[in-house]
């Protein structure tokens, strides 16, 4: 087979195969969160790769339902691990009111884990409009 031939037959494997750059790794994260101890019913968490540590890399998205949330799901791709903030959002149902907000500095590995996130009761939502994500 001449030099040409291979050439071509390797780069149609490959565009039909997928060899395109998948990207920087992505982690899987899973868990629980809750609220003054208690399942959060409803919610979004949002990972984002904590610049100021020189961490960067996807964002990553969780939806929380009954207290457990977890990156690979409907809307998630996994996180990129590392120093991350992750934002916590609470609701009291789909479509609900807030009822509690925060963010938690966290190193998170970069390999799939388990973890539990707890948001405090001074956390509770009182009114006021949190940073835009």
């Amino acid at each position: 087979m001449s030099r040409g031939i291979l050439l071509t037959a390797v780069s149609v494997v490959c565009l039909a195969g997928g060899c395109a750059d998948p990207g920087p790794p992505r982690f899987r994260v899973s868990g629980e969160a809750t609220f003054n101890k208690q399942p959060i019913v409803h919610g979004d968490m949002l990972f984002t790769p904590d610049g100021t540590k020189q961490n960067s890399g996807p964002q990553g998205i969780a939806q929380i339902r009954d207290g457990k949330f977890d990156t690979a799901g409907p809307e998630g791709k996994g996180i990129a691990g590392g120093p991350t903030i992750v934002r916590i959002t609470g609701f009291t149902g789909p479509g609900g009111q807030i009822v509690c907000e925060t963010q938690i500095q966290i190193d998170l590995p970069r390999a799939d884990s388990k973890q539990s996130f707890e948001v405090p009761a001074k956390d509770a939502f009182k009114g006021k409009k949190g940073p835009e994500i």
